[in-house]
């Protein structure tokens, strides 16, 4: 067959890892931030490093023998998957660190380690060359930007467990960091998706648009409504910010899925013209599976 076909080799403990070490990331990396306008937010650290290890433990999982995982590190010059386990080895430790010590330095430097680890994922879905879904230089921007807001996300569903986090998020500049992080994913989104128009087979573009009206209402629209809630009715600060950072996290966790899962069809095969029998002209150009430029 001529038509893409949909990759099978990334399952959903391959999603996982870019689900729970993208979110993981980012809280680390928010944490950082938030920490410098005055948030007490060390405690954070922990979540992040285990859920950077428990993506880690599924594509271990993943693999049907274990032990071929140390494999990994192999390639650091050529492999993007190999500098994702070597960073994670500097920072998981750190995180965990940072949350024994309650160190704010700490964390701030911990968060230097999580943006690598985050962009090294962008990297590897931007290195699969035979699948148009992952290869866009789009794909960038948008990894990097729904990790931090996944992350931004778990914090503002948690902010409530430490006293005074609240007010200090909503008084200063920390609601403002939170609306501009899912600005910038509806951007990326829909760069992502023109992007990909007329460059990828028409079943992914078919997902994509499927998934549009989830990611616009509930990942962009519905969290900007809920912060700018949240800025005035002060007496509601805590759920609006939680309910926002549920949106946040699950809409990033879906679009994640459907790019990994649904959407990841490869490029399949066409050729530049059909043959022609005898000495006649040459056929159209046949691409099975493409949508035709309008």
């Amino acid at each position: 067959m001529l038509a893409p076909t949909l990759q099978k080799r990334w399952d959903w403990r391959a999603a996982g890892n870019f689900i729970c070490g993208g979110t993981g990331t980012g809280l680390m990396i928010i944490a950082a931030t938030l920490s410098t306008m005055g948030l007490n937010t060390t405690a954070y650290a922990l979540l992040a490093s285990v859920l950077v290890t428990a993506g880690l433990g599924l594509v271990w999982l993943e693999i049907g023998r274990p032990l071929r995982s140390m494999n990994v590190f192999r390639n650091p010059a050529t492999s993007w998957m190999t500098r994702e386990g070597m960073v994670a080895i500097l920072l998981i430790p750190m995180g965990l660190l940072t949350f024994f010590t309650e160190s704010s330095s700490l964390l701030v430097l911990s968060a230097l380690p999580a943006a690598f680890f985050l962009f090294a994922q962008a990297r590897i879905l931007h290195m699969a060359k035979g699948i148009p879904a992952w290869r866009t230089n789009a794909i960038n921007p948008l990894i990097l930007s729904t990790g931090l807001t996944e992350g931004m996300g778990v914090l503002l569903i948690l902010i409530g467990l430490t006293a005074g986090n609240i007010e200090a998020f909503f008084k200063g500049y920390g609601w403002i960091v939170a609306l501009s992080l899912v600005f910038l994913r509806g951007v990326a989104w829909i760069n992502y998706r023109y992007s990909l128009a007329n460059n990828a087979p028409e079943a992914t573009l078919k997902v994509l648009e499927r998934s549009n009206i989830v990611i616009v209402l509930l990942g962009i629209a519905t969290p900007i409504v809920l912060l700018f809630m949240g800025k005035h009715y002060v007496a509601y600060q805590l759920p609006l910010a939680a309910t926002a950072g549920l949106f946040m996290v699950f809409c990033g966790w879906f679009c994640k899925y459907q790019i990994i899962i649904y959407a990841a069809y490869y490029q399949g095969f066409s050729i530049a013209h059909t043959p022609a029998r005898g000495g006649g002209k040459s056929g159209p150009g046949l691409k099975p599976g493409w949508r035709l430029p309008q």
